[in-house]
């Protein structure tokens, strides 16, 4: 198994001596973790929002992904190996993410979300949850920014969900922590409309740290009964994404 080691610590390693206050600087990093979870609702999962203003706030959502570049990570996970695959996108919107998907890379997708609103009548969306209803059988799948909607009690139940029905998942995520926060709100709300500027500094407010999200995979992992061929968990610079790839092996029998 391999862990890629967040910007902190990497700092840490290579500034060891720098101690302003008489702190180090992975102390004065860790400093700036928003410790707590913020446990409240984004505008966009209310029901009360129309159909229409999720049609946009979705486009423009995924206009954003792809300038921050979290499409292109996950292309570039999936760009390995080139062998044709089936995808399963888990809180696929609109299936946006698998169109692209489809067009750059060639594979098979198809989506499942709470509430379906495809905006491409080729890719199937099926509807439920993901932790609690039976996931549609793949070769690999994904959660992007999606995890920080659940708390770690469902998280690791979609994790040992997504085990029986795909043998790789890669899930992006947001980082909760203070310079991601500042940054969207000094250089990305301005440019967003209101509902996605005030849910993109929720969001980062709700998800998990680097060592809260590793918890519960290696929990998830553990439950789900199957040996782990090979995982990674790495932090963006800035802490702008973390990004989870496992990888599963044959199904032990118990």
């Amino acid at each position: 198994m391999e862990f890629s080691g967040s910007p902190a610590r990497q700092g840490e390693a290579r500034l060891s001596g720098f101690r302003p206050g008489g702190r180090s600087l992975g102390e004065a990093l860790d400093s700036l973790l928003l410790r707590e979870r913020l446990d409240k609702p984004e505008l966009l999962d209310s029901e009360a929002v129309d159909g229409e203003t999720l049609k946009r706030s979705y486009r423009e959502l995924q206009r954003l992904h792809l300038w921050l570049g979290n499409t292109a990570a996950i292309l570039d996970r999936l760009r390995a190996g080139g062998q044709r695959l089936k995808v399963l996108d888990i809180g696929c919107a609109q299936g946006a993410l698998l169109a692209v998907i489809r067009e750059r890379l060639g594979h098979e997708g198809i989506g499942f979300d709470l509430r379906s609103m495809p905006v491409d009548a080729s890719i199937p969306i099926v509807e439920g949850n993901a932790v609690t209803d039976a996931l549609p059988r793949a070769d690999v799948a994904l959660s992007v920014v999606m995890a920080h909607h659940l708390d770690r009690r469902e998280l690791k139940a979609m994790i040992v969900n997504v085990s029986r029905s795909a043998d790789r998942l890669i899930l992006l995520d947001l980082v909760r922590h203070r310079v991601p926060l500042t940054l969207f709100r000094l250089f990305v709300a301005p440019l967003l409309s209101r509902i996605n500027a005030l849910d993109g500094a929720t969001s980062i407010r709700r998800a998990f740290t680097r060592v809260e999200l590793g918890a519960i995979f290696a929990e998830a992992i553990k439950e789900s009964g199957r040996p782990v061929e090979r995982l990674t968990h790495h932090v963006a610079t800035l802490w702008t994404r973390q990004i989870v790839d496992v990888q599963w092996g044959k199904r032990t029998e118990r």
